[in-house]
C-alpha cells in the first residue's frame, strides 16, 4: 500500500512539472529540423489545413442550410486555405502565428459546426478539431492544449443543445449523452502529450550531461548538422578543441568532490561564455571538454586561447586547462565522407594529442595540431 501511495504521489509531481514546465516552442520545432523532418511535417500540415479548406468549400457550403451558415462556411474554407499556402510556402511559424493558427481555427470550426448544427457540419467540426489537437500535442504545452479541449466540449454542448432543439429530443439527455461520447476522445490528446512529454525529456538527458547541463558525446554527436545549418562562407574552418583541466585531481583532493564537480561546472560556464553562440560544447570526460565551431579561417587557435584564458580567470579554486585544437577547411570537412561523425571522431582524436602535447609542456598553455592528411 506504501508503495502505492509513493506510486501517486511520484506520479503527481511529475504531473505538475509537466503542467507548469514553460513552453520552449523553438526548441520543438528545432528537434524535428535537426532530424530534417520540419520541411515534410510542414507540408503535410499545409496539405490537411487545406483539405480542410477544400472540404469545406466543395462539399460543406453546398450543403449549408441558411445564408448565414453558408457565409461562416466560405470564410472558413478561405481561411483554411490561407493557412494551408502560409504552412507549404512560408518559414516555420512562430510560436505566436502558431497560437493564431490555432486560435482561429478553433472559433471557425464551432461557428461552422454550432450555426447550422446539421449531422454532417457536426463530424467535420470534430475531425477538424482532433486535428489541432494533434498538432498541439506536438507544438504547444499543456495549458493551451487544456483550453482547446474546453473550448471543444462547450462546442459539443452548444452544437448538442441546437440539434436537440432542432429535432424536439430531450435537451438535458441528448446534451449529456453526446458529452459522454466526446469527453473521452477529446481528454485523450492530454494523456498522449504527457507521454510525449516524459519521453522527449527522457530523450534531452540522454544527450547531455546531467551535472553541467552541456552536450555529451553523444549529444554532440547528434548536434553536429547544427554547424552546417546555414550558408557557409568558403573561408571558414571548423575547429575541434579538447580542453583538459590541469591537476584537476587535486582539487577533489584537497576540497572534496563537492568542490570539484563546482570547478566544473564553472569551467563549463567560462567555456560557453568564451566562445560564440554556434559553438557545440560537450563534456565527453570527467574533466574534459570538446568544442567544435565554424571560425574564419585560420583562427582556430585564437579562439583556443580564448576559453584557455577563460578557465584561468580568478576563482575560488584555482584551476587552468591545457588546450588543443585542431581544424580543417569546412568544405573539406562537409564533403569528406557520408559519415561526418566519424570525421568528428577523428578530429578530436587529433585534438586529444594536439592536448597531451600541452600538457607534456607544463599546462595551461594551447598547442595547434593540423590534422593528418
Amino acid at each position: 500500500m506504501q508503495a502505492t501511495f509513493d506510486d501517486f504521489a511520484g506520479f503527481g509531481n511529475h504531473l505538475r512539472e509537466w503542467w507548469n514546465e514553460p513552453v520552449d516552442y523553438a526548441a520543438q520545432v528545432q528537434y524535428f529540423t535537426k532530424r530534417a523532418k520540419s520541411g515534410p511535417i510542414q507540408v503535410l500540415i499545409g496539405i490537411g489545413t487545406g483539405t480542410n479548406g477544400l472540404l469545406s468549400l466543395f462539399v460543406l457550403f453546398p450543403s449549408a442550410r441558411t445564408p448565414a451558415s453558408q457565409i461562416v462556411v466560405a470564410m472558413f474554407a478561405v481561411l483554411q486555405l490561407f493557412w494551408g499556402w502560409n504552412w507549404c510556402y512560408r518559414p516555420w511559424p512562430s510560436r505566436r502565428v502558431s497560437l493564431a493558427f490555432v486560435i482561429s481555427a478553433d472559433i471557425g470550426i464551432a461557428a461552422v459546426a454550432v450555426l447550422d448544427a446539421s449531422w454532417l457540419l457536426g463530424l467535420f467540426a470534430f475531425n477538424a478539431f482532433a486535428m489541432i489537437s494533434v498538432y498541439l500535442m506536438f507544438f504547444d504545452g499543456p495549458k493551451y492544449l487544456a483550453a482547446h479541449v474546453l473550448w471543444l466540449l462547450l462546442a459539443t454542448t452548444a452544437f448538442a443543445l441546437h440539434v436537440s432543439d432542432a429535432t424536439h429530443l430531450d435537451i438535458a439527455a441528448f446534451t449529456v449523452k453526446t458529452i459522454a461520447a466526446v469527453a473521452p476522445v477529446a481528454w485523450t490528446p492530454l494523456g498522449i502529450q504527457l507521454a510525449i512529454w516524459s519521453l522527449r525529456n527522457d530523450a534531452n538527458e540522454s544527450i547531455t550531461d546531467p551535472l553541467t547541463g552541456l552536450l555529451n558525446r553523444r549529444g554532440l554527436q547528434l548536434h553536429l548538422a547544427d554547424l552546417f545549418r546555414d550558408v557557409v562562407a568558403a573561408a571558414t574552418d571548423v575547429a575541434v578543441i579538447v580542453v583538459d583541466l590541469d591537476r584537476f585531481k587535486s582539487i577533489n583532493d584537497t576540497f572534496g568532490h563537492i568542490a570539484g564537480d563546482e570547478v566544473l561546472i564553472l569551467c563549463a560556464r567560462r567555456i560557453v561564455s568564451a566562445v560564440g553562440g554556434t559553438a557545440l560544447v560537450a563534456r565527453i570526460g570527467g574533466e574534459e571538454f570538446v568544442v567544435v565551431d565554424l571560425v574564419e579561417s585560420g583562427l582556430a587557435s585564437v579562439g583556443a586561447d580564448d576559453i584557455r584564458n577563460a578557465i584561468a580567470a580568478p576563482a575560488e579554486y584555482p584551476i587552468t586547462a591545457s588546450v588543443g585544437v585542431t581544424s580543417v577547411a569546412a568544405d573539406i570537412f562537409a564533403s569528406a565522407g557520408d559519415d561526418p561523425v566519424a570525421v568528428l571522431d577523428s578530429l578530436v582524436q587529433w585534438a586529444d594529442l594536439a592536448m597531451f602535447d600541452a600538457k607534456r609542456n607544463g599546462g595551461n598553455t594551447t598547442v595547434h595540431l593540423p590534422p593528418a592528411s
